[in-house]
């Protein structure tokens, strides 16, 4: 049974929704890959259990304490049916160019703000686990969203804009990984966490010649600047903002600037793995077991 719950998320879209259209078949997949290490209860560490009353629940034999397959984790306290949910979860991940939250609301019969809630969920389990810095050589410039204003060219500070650096692993001519950040400014103290959280210190670090960059040369002793001569220097680079760009705005249409990260989060989480497709959904239903409970109130919260 536990091999063909693993080969089946890497399966084509139909044959997904077969094996994964009733709510049992979820919350086995869902209880095997949380006690994939064996039953150990949560509050007096008793390995042995019996059935509990939700599906595929365990109910310690010691302490008596019951927990649900979805408790402690992302699925906790669903508004909808959990078969739903890993349909959303599917469309999010493999879908072409994404799936905004007015169609997964159509699409699986859910309310929108409860789509977009969901996914705003999701969204942060996409967030890098920031174990697997970018190496070898690696491209780093920043760019805007917004509408151009008046005389505000280049690196000009802008309310109307916001800014982001991004960093991307060039391999012979073609995008490798990549990540970007939301930054306040283009100084170097917002520019930093990028280099800190994703990018090795032994990589072959290429920038244009603006001079925030200079400050990183003494721990990234390979950091080599150029001129961008309007971008024809970083070509690979500027590509990849352009389709981030596209994305955003044709998927989503429109993205409050406070929940801007998470969907950067959700763009590379998919862009990284453009290569590992068959797995890609499995990695994104690990992750949401492994990501505490989330309730709207946090997420506005945690947004402003």
């Amino acid at each position: 049974y536990k091999i063909t719950l693993m080969k089946l998320l890497q399966l084509d879209r139909k044959t997904f929704e077969k094996q994964f259209g009733d709510k049992s078949s979820c919350y086995a997949y869902l209880a095997e890959l949380k006690w994939a290490d064996g039953y150990h209860c949560r509050r007096c560490q008793h390995t042995s259990f019996i059935k509990g009353k939700q599906p595929f629940s365990r109910r310690c034999t010691g302490c008596g304490y019951d927990e649900s397959t979805t408790a402690f984790t992302l699925f906790h306290k669903l508004k909808f049916d959990i078969d739903k949910a890993f349909g959303m979860l599917y469309e999010i991940a493999t879908s072409k160019k994404g799936a905004g939250s007015v169609w997964l609301a159509e699409r699986f019969g859910v309310q929108q703000n409860t789509a977009w809630l969901f996914r705003q969920k999701v969204q942060i389990a996409m967030e890098s686990s920031q174990n697997h810095p970018l190496d070898g050589e690696v491209h780093v410039d920043e760019f805007e969203i917004g509408t151009p204003q008046k005389d505000q060219q280049g690196r000009a500070h802008s309310s109307e804009k916001v800014r982001i650096v991004l960093a991307v692993e060039y391999r012979a001519g073609k995008a490798g990984r990549a990540y970007a950040k939301v930054i306040e400014d283009f100084s170097s103290t917002s520019i930093k966490p990028i280099f800190q959280e994703h990018i090795h210190q032994n990589a072959s670090v290429v920038t244009d010649g603006w001079s925030a960059y200079k400050a990183f040369r003494e721990e990234y002793r390979n950091l080599k600047q150029i001129p961008s001569n309007k971008g024809e220097n970083f070509p690979m680079l500027h590509l990849q903002i352009r389709n981030f760009k596209n994305w955003l705005r044709g998927v989503h249409s429109y993205c409050d600037r406070k929940y801007l990260q998470k969907y950067i989060n959700e763009y590379f989480f998919r862009f990284n793995r453009r290569n590992h497709r068959e797995t890609i959904v499995r990695k994104l239903i690990e992750r949401c077991m492994e990501t505490v409970p989330t309730t709207k109130k946090s997420i506005i919260g945690l947004a402003t």
